[in-house]
């Protein structure tokens, strides 16, 4: 008994710290009941000696989650689609306000803040990560 739970406990930790790429202080942005858009930021750390591809995010709460990046075009900010994102080796980048984010788009249910959302992140070597980001009030 004592050999099938060392077993099962380190089986676990390989599963919990094996992936190369960590997910540092994810938050979703609170909004209002009837807003049907909000973001997802977070800090993607890259531990490996290769790059990592960040290829798609869903969620269950939303119909639609997208990579976006704010820019300025003649003085106007707009946000534009990112098809996928590099993280390069030992390298971190950071989704932010005004910058790179995650849009959840047409949300199926209003967001509380304080609540825990589920998202699963798609890498291409590092597969699916699944995180449980908080609404938090920014």
């Amino acid at each position: 008994m004592k050999t099938l739970l060392s077993i099962l406990l380190t089986g676990f930790l390989f599963l919990a710290y094996g992936s190369e790429i960590l997910i540092k202080d994810p938050w979703i942005r609170a909004v209002p009941p009837s807003s049907k858009n909000t973001a997802l930021f977070m800090t993607i750390i890259n531990k490996s000696d290769k790059q990592d591809v960040l290829l798609s995010v869903t969620t269950d709460i939303a119909k639609m989650v997208m990579i976006h990046k704010t820019v300025e075009e003649n003085g106007i900010m707009k946000m534009k689609h990112v098809k996928e994102l590099t993280i390069p080796p030992h390298s971190q980048i950071e989704l932010k306000p005004g910058s790179l984010h995650i849009m959840i788009m047409g949300l199926k249910r209003p967001i509380k803040e304080g609540e825990k959302i589920k998202v699963m992140l798609f890498f291409k070597n590092a597969g699916k990560i699944i995180i449980s980001a908080p609404v938090v009030r920014k």
